[in-house]
């Protein structure tokens, strides 16, 4: 596998998360919700490692025909080091990112905070149409996370998505 190609969800992906189906559950599903058409092979390896397990589970990923790659697509080459939108701390990036941004942040953010908790939530961000449509389902997202992990890592979370939202 190509560590910078740049990976997307097929149909049947999308539809697995949307429906909790097609027998991806656990570990392979926490993979899949973070695939977003940006983040490279080796960006979504160390997500993998995260959470304790190896390339193999993008490969299972692939077989199973739940992601693909972009066509074209290469992922931009960083200097070694440098950190990667799936490190354990998200590092900021400017303020006036697209949605995009906030909905893959959002939901990687989610699925490491709340695990499979957080799946309902992940699917509803995923599936905002525009701006305010996000923001009330985040505010949902944000007092979820509060109640479960605290007002810290609500706040974390927050502040996080929150910095990659367009502005205007």
């Amino acid at each position: 596998m190509d560590a910078q190609a740049v990976f997307k969800k097929t149909d049947k992906g999308a539809e697995a998360i949307a429906t909790r189906g097609h027998g991806v559950s656990g570990k392979l599903r926490m993979l899949l919700i973070p695939v977003d058409g940006k983040k490279s092979g080796e960006e979504l390896v160390r997500i993998a490692t995260g959470m304790g397990e190896s390339a193999q589970l993008l490969e299972q990923l692939l077989a199973l025909g739940l992601i693909e790659v972009v066509p074209g697509a290469v992922a931009a080459i960083r200097a070694p080091g440098a950190p990667v939108a799936a490190s354990a701390t998200v590092p900021a990036v400017a303020a006036g990112g697209d949605l995009g941004k906030a909905r893959s942040v959002a939901t990687r953010m989610l699925a490491e905070l709340l695990g499979p908790a957080g799946d309902d939530l992940c699917v509803r961000l995923e599936a905002a149409k525009d701006v305010p449509q996000f923001i009330e389902i985040m505010k949902r997202a944000y007092e979820f996370v509060r109640g479960i992990k605290g007002q810290t890592a609500a706040d974390r979370f927050g502040a996080e998505v929150e910095a990659r939202m367009p502005k205007g």
